[in-house]
């Protein structure tokens, strides 16, 4: 089934790993994508692949996404050369800086911050206003480890991917009445290049159990990127129209369940970050 069937998506980090199976999951479900990522040769093998996939003009476009002024010359871009943009998917990032906050290189740390958080500030900013759809514009933001829980020694990467949980949610009110559906994934830990970070630091900046998880869930295979990529294209469809503000998890949640789907819509607390000690969550 083409869920995506004439719709022009632009996905960041599109070039490898979760973001490049995002790509190849769009082009599946008969989207068109434009695929954008610092590294040149990354982006032109990446969009050699989606092209053998289908016949649809699949685009590439080198981008430093933590810099606002790219980020709107890409923009510019996109509006010359397509004749509509319908969804956003930001899959770019960063670990940052791995160790304990007062030991490792603040300069990094807010590199991170830049990337991972203002980057998708940025994309969601510029790029929100260009959305066009004849039901919902669609966005999908990006979370990581650390965003539901304490993920120490990585707090660069941790806080950054919770300040987009919260941002996401926030732009959901902000830009309902615009139409917008904007959604945060959780990919699971998959098996990126991120993780040979942890490895090449070891386990005394990382952190003893963290270092060790990392090598048992790569000799396991990780969760599959697919899992992501099959939740973000059901959130870029017409079938996730409604569901908006939502923090959920690809390999965890059951949202491909109705009764779930109908939480998502129906639910304004469900599938959200809130303080829990002592409160209770009433339905209205």
């Amino acid at each position: 089934m083409n869920l995506l069937e004439n719709k022009t998506i632009v996905i960041t980090g599109g070039s490898l790993g979760i973001g490049f199976a995002v790509a190849k999951k769009c082009v599946e479900d008969g989207a068109q994508v434009i695929i954008a990522a610092r590294n040149k040769s990354d982006l032109i093998k990446a969009h050699f692949d989606l092209k053998s996939m289908s016949e649809h003009e699949h685009s590439y476009y080198v981008l430093d996404i933590s810099d606002q002024l790219q980020v709107k010359a890409f923009a510019g871009w996109c509006v010359n050369n397509f004749k509509e943009i319908n969804g956003l998917v930001n899959c770019a990032g960063i670990y940052g800086p791995i160790g304990k906050t007062t030991e490792v290189d603040l300069i990094k740390f807010r590199d991170a911050i830049n990337i991972n958080f203002l980057g998708t500030v940025f994309m969601c900013s510029i790029f929100a206003p260009l959305l066009k759809s004849t039901t919902k514009k669609k966005i999908i933001n990006y979370s990581g480890g650390g965003a539901a829980s304490p993920f120490a020694n990585y707090s660069a990467y941790s806080a950054s991917k919770i300040a987009i949980v919260r941002f996401t949610e926030n732009l959901s009110i902000e830009l309902a009445e615009d139409n917008v559906d904007i959604n945060c994934v959780a990919p699971g830990f998959v098996i990126t290049r991120l993780h040979n970070e942890t490895l090449a630091v070891g386990s005394e900046a990382a952190g003893n159990n963290f270092y060790e998880n990392t090598k048992k869930q790569i000799e396991k295979g990780g969760v599959p990127p697919e899992k992501a990529a099959n939740l973000t294209s059901f959130l870029l469809s017409s079938k996730s129209d409604g569901i908006t503000g939502k923090f959920i998890s690809a390999p965890w949640d059951l949202w491909e369940a109705e009764e779930f789907r109908n939480l998502l819509k129906c639910d304004k607390d469900f599938a959200t970050l809130r303080r829990i000690d002592n409160k209770n969550f009433y339905k209205t």
